[in-house]
């Protein structure tokens, strides 16, 4: 795995650029990240949900899936 300011910020850049896109109101899904991450689901969900707590990314429920934008 690279390092993870690396993957924070390839993350980042998908989640700013979904949400110049669309205002920020739909977000990205958390499957957006598996090409970069290429972890199992846990791992990867882990990560998401630190980024998240560490208020980097904030992650919300959809009303099919859990979803990922920037923090307001």
């Amino acid at each position: 795995m690279e390092n993870q300011e690396e993957i924070e910020k390839q993350i980042l850049e998908i989640v700013r650029a979904q949400h110049e896109k669309d205002g920020g109101n739909n977000g990205v899904t958390f499957g957006a990240f598996d090409h970069i991450l290429n972890m199992s689901i846990e791992e990867r969900n882990k990560v998401l949900e630190r980024m998240a707590k560490e208020k980097k990314i904030f992650i919300f429920n959809s009303l099919n899936m859990r979803r990922i934008t920037l923090p307001k």
